[in-house]
């Protein structure tokens, strides 16, 4: 897939999901959830979850909380996962698209957003977020492009798709060699190949190495021997 199509999908990816939860009733709570039932504990977590706290980071923040509610009312680490993946996304439409951004982004760079001591903001999460936030705006309708953005963007999305072609060719190239590489094994014996492969790096086969050795011993031993005529 080219940079331009990864970055189409990235950005219709994101819209799409906002688009979905848009739908959604923003104030459906969950009795059944620890989090939702509680409006203090639900603004708290959802904050938490808006800013990147990981799961573990969301409930230390609630410790005081906690204290002072019956066992089971107390929130968990299962609690916030569970209202982060089904509730938070209803209640916090806009923030939730965010949110999904940098859970998937830790889970593509191996940070911890559930049990980890730090924060689930990486690097290509904001800069994706970003780059989202950007389009929401550039696609509203009261939004104005200069022709000078405008050619701007024109001239690198020109940029983006020569690299792109360029890419495209040398994987071409690979594959093509790639093929050869396989036909020309089939014609060749498996006793030849560490030669034939020695020779693709510009190497000098074993057996002229071994061959223009015996023909110096041979060239050696011609011009050591004792002339008949000799002394």
């Amino acid at each position: 897939m080219s940079v331009s199509e990864t970055v189409r999908g990235i950005v219709q990816e994101s819209v799409e999901s906002m688009a979905l939860a848009s739908g959604i009733n923003g104030s459906n709570l969950q009795p059944r959830c620890r989090i939702c039932r509680n409006d203090s504990l639900r603004t708290k977590v959802n904050d938490l979850l808006t800013t990147g706290a990981s799961y573990a980071m969301v409930l230390r923040a609630l410790g005081d909380d906690n204290a002072t509610l019956e066992k089971g009312d107390q929130v968990t680490i299962d609690s916030i996962r569970n209202h982060a993946a089904r509730h938070f996304p209803v209640q916090q439409v806009a923030r939730a698209t965010y949110r999904e951004i940098l859970e998937r982004r830790a889970k593509e760079n191996s940070v911890d957003f559930i049990e980890g001591v730090a924060t689930a903001i990486t690097p290509m999460a904001f800069l994706e977020s970003v780059m989202v936030k950007g389009y929401q705006t550039l696609v509203d309708e009261d939004t104005t492009v200069s022709h000078r953005d405008g050619m701007e963007a024109a001239l690198k999305l020109n940029e983006i798709t020569r690299k792109d072609e360029d890419a495209l060719e040398r994987a071409r190239t690979l594959a093509e060699m790639g093929r050869i590489i396989e036909v020309v094994r089939t014609f060749i014996p498996s006793e030849q190949w560490p030669e034939v492969q020695a020779a693709l790096r510009g190497e000098t086969p074993v057996s002229q190495q071994t061959s223009q050795a015996v023909d110096g011993v041979r060239m050696v031993d011609i011009d050591d021997t004792p002339d008949e005529n000799d002394d």
